[in-house]
This record gives C-alpha cells, sequence and structure tokens, in this order.
C-alpha cells in the first residue's frame, strides 16, 4: 500500500506530527505564530493528555497528512470556544444525545505528493472514525474550512451544521457533527464508502485508554 495511517505513540511518532503541523499552520498558511517555538513543531495544551494524534505515512515513511482527536476533559472542546454554536437542546434534537464526544482537529494532507489528497483525506478518516466506534465515540466534532466540509459531505460522509459558520483560521469555517449513531445512513446513500469504512474490522480494535 502506497500510504498507511498509524496512532502516533512515540516521541518520535508525534514529532513528525508536530513538525508537519508547524510547516503547514506556520509556514505556509500563516495560520498560527511561529515565533517563540524552542522548535520548528506545532503543539498545544490538548497534545499533553487529550489528544489521540493519526500520522499517514508516505512511501518512505514521511509523514504525508495528519490529524487527532480531542478527548473530553474539564474544559470545552475547542469547537465550543470558537464557534457560536446551536443549543445543546436543538443539537440532541437532531442528532442525538451526546454521550462521548470527541472533536477532530489539525487535520492536514500534504498536497504536490506522489500519493492523491483524497487517498489520504480518506485513510485519515478511516483510521478515526474505526477508533471512535470501537470506542463507542457517539459523536465526532469538527470545523472545517467550508471548501473541504464540502468535499466530505460529497464523498458521503453524513455531517450536518451545527452552528454558525466564521472566518477562523484563515478560511471561511464550518462548525460541523457527525453522529456517529446514524453512520448507517452511508450504507444507504455511499455504500462504497461504508465497506471502505468499515470492512474487514479486525484490524480496527484499538480504542482509547
Amino acid at each position: 500500500m502506497s500510504v498507511r495511517v498509524i496512532v502516533a505513540t512515540t516521541p518520535e511518532e508525534k514529532n513528525l506530527s508536530y513538525q508537519l503541523r508547524y510547516k503547514v499552520y506556520c509556514q505556509e498558511l500563516d495560520w498560527l505564530p511561529a515565533a517563540g517555538k524552542a522548535s520548528p513543531a506545532e503543539h498545544d495544551e490538548f497534545d499533553v493528555s487529550r489528544s489521540i494524534i493519526f500520522l499517514a505515512l508516505g512511501h518512505s515513511g514521511e509523514a504525508v497528512g495528519t490529524s487527532r482527536l480531542i478527548l473530553p476533559g474539564t474544559s470545552p472542546l475547542p469547537i465550543e470556544e470558537h464557534f457560536e454554536l446551536h443549543s445543546n437542546e436543538d443539537r440532541e434534537h437532531l442528532h442525538g444525545k451526546v454521550l462521548y464526544g470527541v472533536e477532530v482537529s489539525r487535520f492536514i494532507v500534504l498536497k504536490k505528493t506522489s500519493i492523491k489528497e483524497h487517498q489520504i483525506t480518506l485513510m485519515l478518516c478511516k483510521a478515526m472514525i474505526r477508533m471512535c466506534v470501537a470506542s463507542e465515540v457517539s459523536h465526532m466534532f469538527l470545523s472545517a474550512d467550508q471548501r473541504f466540509f464540502r468535499l466530505l459531505r460529497m464523498l458521503g460522509f453524513n455531517l450536518h451544521e451545527i452552528g454558525r459558520p466564521r472566518f477562523f483560521m484563515g478560511s471561511k469555517t464550518v462548525p460541523g457533527v457527525l453522529p456517529l449513531a446514524k453512520i448507517s445512513e452511508i450504507r444507504s446513500n455511499k455504500p462504497a464508502l461504508y465497506e471502505y469504512l468499515f470492512a474487514e474490522t479486525n484490524d480496527a480494535k484499538m480504542a482509547f485508554a
């Protein structure tokens, strides 16, 4: 396989993600400050104890994509801090009661590689969704550039807007949710995507500690 996705567990693996985040968010896009960092690596307080980092590796083991899941904790998820969301009552009425919600964050796919961008995107999504399903996560939240949000919906993911879009991190950004209790909607609307996500699930038995 030309690309594989792993959960970064060692300091070396995590640093590959942090360096990629620095390259894209701090240097190329200038969305986050580069000054004041001791090394060319971007990480924050959520990376200390509340995140699971996914890393897409190319032919030679180089990082071609990354993402993370932020776990619930004593402070709100970033989406709750940065966006004007619909009320909890409205969200749960439309998308089900949030029993355990996580947030997808720092989603990066390198451009201009020998690997197609959508292939890296799908593999990262697959790894995160399968872990969440195995761990009985009820909802996956995310805030995404509206073009990327539309792309994910076009691919067949049953994403729903849950608040007012705003200019954030360099572009018009949409707050959304993927309710995993309704993940079977993908089977009806995009059976090929559902098969891709959930075929041969024995290798997705990882769960949150």
